[in-house]
């Protein structure tokens, strides 16, 4: 079997360096708009950062007051981490006294209805979208839906798949080969996702209110005047309370091929779930979800990584895939690292690109469904106890200390870290490489030892210290002038994003009812 390594000696030509040149990269951070008291905002997404229907880098998620701010792909990875700073700026200039939350797991929350629902306007993709929100709530509560993550969009050009494929002698259609390496880069994204979870989880404490008297199963610590921790936790974001939804765990979607993994979701979206069911869909006059289905659309599905195509109006997600194949994976394990202004950290994009393309580089072809639980179980033990001394993961079936297995991994990183810094010259991937590999041995290294140390030290309450950092990153981000979307440039694009929204609903020709039927049509 080749080595990531030998295989790293062969892609070492002029055209490869000109290939990796055009890595893709673009990011999606999630953020509550909160009071200066620390409680969620009650106030509607302001008009200022234009519509969350059309705006292209402002929008909202699940609810009014949870932002996520996205920068458009760029092959320049100073680029995207400027653009994410200026769009950061534009949103704290204009919610008024209203800070963003800087953690993943959510503020105090007094009760459930506290969280609304976003709007998006009149137009049916409007309507849409807030039903889709209303059936989240009826089927999970809402609490789930406060959680914040950072995704992270990572993309390689047509000319490396076009070199590699010449490279290994392959006569697939290039769409195909794409698409097949892709998902390669995905199983093993599954298999790996854990060693993000452990490098950059960073939510191992809470706010109590947001069990709310639930029965979890789970010790937890507590300190303060309300706050709750797991001593090992590593991201309780990504447990069970949070994105890994325990009622799709039956889904079994598969990532073999393309074809499996549209074959699964698109199965999922078409059958009825009894459970959901139960709840109504149209009940007096009001939608209360999509559909009764397991999921009533993809975006449904919380796993940690997916791949995606860019979808055309009114095209689904499976669909886009279909017609046109991977475009691009979205790593969705980051929580939100409470140490930066922006959620995210230049250090961590330059890891996060050298553990991708580990993925892809792994030698390791298969997922079967043994290995899946088995990367799932991993994943929850490092979760929950990630910075155990002692921890041991399963690696096909045979036990490996999480130390052991860590080193591994991080020699084959040290020499991607060399092998693109060698095409970027500079040295900026085996630093970040070099500064993270202090977590291997050391967990109190990891972002979750250090945001449990430092609550533990001043011993200040979770949601103290979180409205303490909101405060001071709002001062810092409005002092750094933008250098690529200047607030004119924002505000123009906020504008522009109410025409369009206005246009969307005048176009509309149909009810919503029958908006509905057509878009399920299959």
């Amino acid at each position: 079997m080749t080595t990531i390594k030998q295989k790293l000696e062969r892609l070492n030509s002029a055209q490869f360096t000109q290939a990796i040149k055009n890595i893709n990269r673009g990011i999606e951070r999630e953020g509550l708009r909160v009071n200066t008291d620390g409680k969620l905002s009650q106030l509607d997404h302001p008009t200022a950062l234009g519509s969350a229907l059309t705006h292209p880098y402002v929008t909202t998620d699940y609810s009014e007051s949870l932002l996520e701010l996205i920068t458009p792909p760029s092959n320049n990875i100073n680029t995207t981490f400027a653009q994410l700073q200026d769009v950061h700026k534009f949103v704290a200039a204009n919610i008024g006294d209203e800070v963003l939350w800087p953690m993943s797991m959510p503020c105090f929350i007094n009760n459930e209805d506290d969280i609304r629902i976003a709007q998006y306007g009149s137009s049916n993709v409007g309507k849409m979208k807030t039903t889709y929100r209303e059936g989240l709530k009826n089927r999970y509560g809402s609490m789930m839906q406060a959680i914040s993550g950072i995704h992270y969009n990572f993309s390689l050009p047509t000319e490396f798949w076009q070199l590699l494929k010449e490279l290994n002698g392959d006569d697939t259609e290039l769409t195909e080969y794409q698409s097949a390496q892709y998902m390669h880069m995905v199983r093993n994204i599954k298999r790996f996702a854990w060693v993000v979870t452990y490098l950059y989880g960073a939510s191992p404490a809470m706010c109590k209110s947001f069990l709310k008297g639930r029965e979890t199963g789970l010790d937890f610590d507590s300190f303060g005047k309300g706050s709750i921790f797991l001593p090992n936790a590593t991201s309780l974001r990504m447990s069970d309370l949070g994105y890994t939804n325990s009622a799709q765990s039956e889904l079994n979607i598969e990532y073999g091929s393309l074809t499996q993994y549209i074959e699964k979701l698109r199965k999922a979206i078409h059958t009825e779930s009894e459970e959901y069911k139960r709840i109504g869909v149209k009940v007096d006059g009001q939608y209360k979800q999509l559909n009764h289905n397991i999921l009533q659309i993809e975006n449904e599905l919380y796993a940690p990584v997916r791949p995606k195509q860019i979808a055309t109006s009114g095209e689904k997600p499976t669909d886009a895939l279909e017609n046109r194949g991977v475009m691009y994976v979205e790593l969705r394990v980051l929580d939100v690292n409470p140490f930066s202004p922006y959620g995210i950290t230049l250090e961590q994009m330059h890891v996060l690109d050298v553990f991708l393309l580990y993925c892809l580089l792994n030698p390791t072809t298969e997922l079967t469904d043994a290995q899946q639980l088995e990367a799932e179980d991993n994943q929850d033990k490092i979760v929950l106890e990630g910075r155990k001394s002692d921890l041991e993961l399963t690696d096909n079936g045979i036990n490996k200390t999480r130390n052991a297995w860590l080193s591994d991994m991080f020699e084959d990183f040290s020499d991607i870290a060399t092998w693109l810094d060698g095409h970027y010259g500079e040295d900026h991937y085996t630093a970040a490489i070099k500064s993270v590999s202090a977590s291997v041995n050391d967990p109190t290294q990891t972002l979750s030892g250090k945001f449990l140390s430092e609550l533990q030290a001043t011993q200040t309450d979770n949601g103290v210290f979180g409205l303490k950092l909101a405060k001071q990153y709002k001062t810092e981000i409005l002092a750094k002038d933008t250098s690529v979307f200047s607030e004119s440039f924002l505000q123009q694009e906020s504008v522009k994003s109410l025409q369009s929204q206005q246009d969307v609903e005048n176009a509309d020709k149909v009810s919503f009812d029958d908006f509905l039927v057509d878009y399920f049509k299959y």
